[in-house]
């Protein structure tokens, strides 16, 4: 965030002390009731000497903002700004006494006298604190105007969530596919027509009652995956048999299983001689889903293909989905188990 800031951007640090500096030099002319020689004298050298002490005493004064900005200690904000700004004019008023010195010592061969001193140290330290208050006015309005956007961007997100959730929920493919089977069905077979409604219904009536519900034991998930799987062989996809091992009491958020099952067999070709076995099966730490992958050519499963399944997961546990090929050739989903204390009552 430092180099955003206006203080620190190359044009300001140029410029600043030009006008800095020759706001300086009117004002000690005024001040020494010398205005009426300005015509004469305005790009003498005392002029060239005020803009390049500006020079030198705003980037000290940008080193110091910054080594605060850096500073761990002090926690409290309004003393790291108190000693911001004390530091600030001590460090000007030390620069300016000492270039003033050197420069009427050497150049001007005399010592300059405390009230010379004073004026120059007055308004050096002035600007210097007006250089300082400037920067936290910008400070706080990036910092505000960054929470607003970041505010924003936020809700666009929920939005999209929202609409992808939405979506996925809906699930138009599957619909319409199920309608269509239906219709087919109703004038061949009303009886398969009819078991085909109720095994559409069943998933219809989870996948929309999710949303009050955050994690739901895999048992139940397991129940409307066998009716997702029934329905599926009735569409003109590979048949599918779904093999499972004993499994606990563990949980899993609502339609994961289903979205992974789901698109397995959307990204698997299509055969009337090969079934698709898919094996769900438990391990210490993970629920894996395994099954011989032969997949399409434009179509894989993949992260990406499940991009809102891994996005939704990470709210529930560090540990990600994982994809991967075993030993024999099997690929591999395998979801984070959760355990009832880590998730939220469903």
């Amino acid at each position: 965030m430092t180099t955003r800031l206006f203080v620190h951007h190359p044009v300001f640090r140029l410029f600043s002390p030009l006008f800095g500096g020759t706001l300086v030099y009117l004002l000690i002319l005024l001040i020494n009731n010398s205005i009426a020689l300005l015509r004469e004298t305005f790009l003498g050298q005392e002029l060239y000497i005020c803009i390049g002490l500006a020079y030198l005493t705003q980037e000290f004064s940008r080193a110091s903002l910054v080594f605060f900005q850096r500073l761990a200690r002090p926690k409290s904000f309004l003393l790291k700004v108190g000693l911001q700004v004390v530091s600030s004019i001590v460090i000007t008023m030390i620069l300016v006494s000492l270039f003033m010195y050197f420069y009427f010592k050497y150049l001007l061969l005399y010592t300059p006298n405390i009230r010379e001193l004073f004026v120059f140290n007055s308004i050096f330290s002035f600007i210097t604190l007006l250089y300082v208050v400037l920067y936290l006015g910008h400070y706080f309005l990036y910092r505000r105007n960054t929470e607003k956007i970041e505010k924003e961007v936020a809700a666009k997100q929920a939005v999209e969530t929202d609409f992808i959730a939405f979506k996925r929920g809906i699930n138009p493919d599957l619909l319409f596919e199920s309608l269509e089977a239906m219709i087919v069905l109703m004038k061949v077979d009303p009886w398969k027509a009819e078991m085909l409604s109720d095994n559409f219904s069943t998933i219809y009536r989870y996948i929309l009652s999710r949303k009050a519900r955050e994690v739901v034991p895999i048992a139940e998930e397991i129940t409307v995956l066998n009716a997702l799987v029934t329905l599926f062989n009735q569409l003109p996809y590979r048949k599918v048999s779904l093999e499972k091992v004993a499994l606990s009491g563990t949980w899993v958020v609502p339609s994961s299983l289903l979205t992974l099952v789901e698109r397995i067999i959307r990204t698997t070709i299509a055969s009337e001689n090969q079934p698709l076995a898919i094996r769900i099966q438990e391990e210490k730490e993970h629920i894996t889903v395994r099954y011989k992958p032969e997949e399409k050519l434009q179509q894989q499963l993949d992260h990406q293909s499940i991009t809102d399944l891994i996005h939704t997961y990470r709210f529930y546990s560090a540990d990600p989905i994982r994809i991967g090929i075993d030993q024999e050739g099997a690929k591999t989903i395998q979801l984070p188990k959760l355990n009832y204390h880590e998730s939220s009552h469903p």
